[in-house]
């Protein structure tokens, strides 16, 4: 069975020659391919889409058609490839993050409440369906 992750590597490593191309581009690169999303609205390179089974809002950054003429979107936020139909175009903005190291203070606090929120959780309450119950 082929897993999601082995999918995305194979379809990166995909590279389609384009029958008489001079320079070998991939069809990616050949052909702007357009994708149709959930709502049958098209899908371009640049749009801004939600990955409908976790709401994930990203940048579309490259969209390629596999063997079976399945098409795949690539996005900015996770760099992995979706199938067209699980994503839908959106006016939704992309949250932009900034990056910057904490601060020693910063740690020591975020650390602290880790640990107060683990020392506060009751295992005993935890249900569960494994084995010996």
């Amino acid at each position: 069975m082929t897993t999601y992750k082995q999918l995305n590597r194979d379809l990166q490593d995909l590279r389609c020659q384009c029958p008489g191309s001079p320079r070998g581009e991939n069809m990616a690169e050949a052909a702007v391919i357009t994708a149709v999303g959930r709502n049958k609205k098209s899908i371009k390179v640049g749009d801004t889409v939600k990955y409908v089974n976790s709401d994930t809002i990203s940048r579309v950054t490259e969209i390629k058609k596999d063997e079976q003429g399945n098409v795949w979107v690539l996005l900015e936020s996770t760099g992995l490839w979706y199938k067209e139909e699980t994503l839908e175009p959106t006016e939704l903005k992309v949250k932009e993050k900034i990056e910057r190291e904490l601060t020693p203070e910063e740690l020591e606090e975020r650390f602290r409440r880790q640990r107060e929120a683990m020392q506060t959780f009751d295992v005993g309450k935890a249900g569960g369906g494994g084995a010996g119950g």
